[in-house]
Formats: structure tokens, C-alpha cells, sequence
């Protein structure tokens, strides 16, 4: 009789998938049990009540982009079209236009982000050498339609209410700025850069 034939070769090979079974059931439980006890009243608990409550997110967080303006109100975009290369889902459409100022060569005259395609990498932010975009801690997206409010373009980037309540996000270049940018609010300006919730 060959070995893998063997009726007992069979039992024995049962035994030990059903040993193993057993034994990842009891590891698993073993977790729940433990997650159980720690989340019982009085001890410390991660359960927040969404949305009353919000999660304080860092300032290194990647949430909605924002487009910074110049200190009179003017964007700051420059339509050098860096962003919209370094992109890697490609979401990015800039249109250029001639600027009335003369001092500025040209000036994004539309500009727009798809954000049901973006990826929330940041390689927008860090490819741009005006600070001209930044990115928020906002992350609340939920939309009736893919197509309903997840394009973005100049206003909706610009005229951004919900920062006062996220706050500033990404901005690689906060420490050490290199041109001063100005956000639709006074939140990047009041944020001070040893925040707690950086670590």
C-alpha cells in the first residue's frame, strides 16, 4: 500500500490542519478578548462619536487641496503646469491666460482637481515652487454622485470656509518658506509650528 494512501497518513494530516485551526481561532479570540477589556468603561478609550467629535489629524495631513493667493487677493498660481506633470493620476487641468500686471508673465485662468481620481499623495504641493497650492486637513467627501461636487476648480479651491474647522494641512515648505503665500483664512498664519498633534 502506498503511503498516500494510507488511512493514517489522512488522519494524522486532519489532525493537525484541525490543530492549526483551532489554534489560529484561539489567537483570534484571544485578541477580541483583549480589545474587549481595554475598551471597557473607565479605561482609555479610541471610540470617538463621529461627527460630533473629530479626530485631531497633524499638520503634515493630506486632505482637499487649497490654493494659495498673493497678499492684494490675486491667485498665486502661475500656470507653470509642475503640478499638473508631477500628478501621477493625471486629475489636474490648468489653463493659462496673460495677467494684467505685467510684472506677473501668466496666471492659471482655470484650474481644477478632479478629487474622485486623486490619490492624496502631495506631489502637487511639493512640485509647486510658488507654494501656490497647499493642502487641508479636511477629509470629509462623501458625495450623492461620483460627478456631484468632486471637481474642484478656482473658486471651490479658493473660497474654502471648512478650513477654519480642519484646519492647514500639507505645506512642505512651512518651516522654511520660501515666497509667503496666504490661505483663504487666517488658520496658516495662527497655527504655530511646534503643534502637538505633529508628532
Amino acid at each position: 500500500m502506498d503511503r498516500k494512501d494510507s488511512p493514517v497518513v489522512d488522519v494524522t494530516e486532519r489532525a493537525q490542519a484541525l490543530g492549526a485551526g483551532v489554534t489560529g481561532m484561539a489567537a483570534g479570540f484571544a485578541v477580541t478578548l483583549r480589545n474587549l477589556v481595554r475598551s471597557l468603561p473607565g479605561r482609555n478609550t479610541v471610540t470617538i462619536q463621529y461627527p460630533e467629535q473629530r479626530k485631531p489629524y497633524s499638520r503634515r495631513f493630506r486632505g482637499v487641496h487649497v490654493l494659495t493667493l498673493r497678499e492684494d487677493g490675486r491667485l498665486k498660481c502661475t500656470a507653470c503646469y509642475l503640478c499638473a506633470t508631477a500628478c501621477p493620476a493625471e486629475c489636474i487641468t490648468i489653463e493659462a491666460g496673460e495677467d494684467p500686471d505685467s510684472a506677473v508673465e501668466k496666471v492659471a485662468t482655470q484650474y481644477e482637481i478632479d478629487l474622485s481620481r486623486c490619490i492624496f499623495c502631495g506631489f502637487c504641493v511639493d512640485a509647486c515652487p510658488e507654494e501656490a497650492i497647499t493642502m487641508s486637513r479636511e477629509y470629509d467627501l462623501a458625495t450623492e454622485g461620483r460627478r456631484s461636487r468632486l471637481q474642484y476648480d478656482i473658486d471651490a479651491l479658493t473660497h474654502r470656509p471648512e478650513i477654519v474647522a480642519y484646519g492647514a494641512g500639507y505645506r512642505p515648505h512651512m518651516q522654511y518658506p520660501l515666497v509667503e503665500s496666504y490661505l483663504p483664512t487666517e488658520v496658516a498664519r495662527s497655527s504655530s509650528p511646534d503643534d502637538s498633534s505633529d508628532s
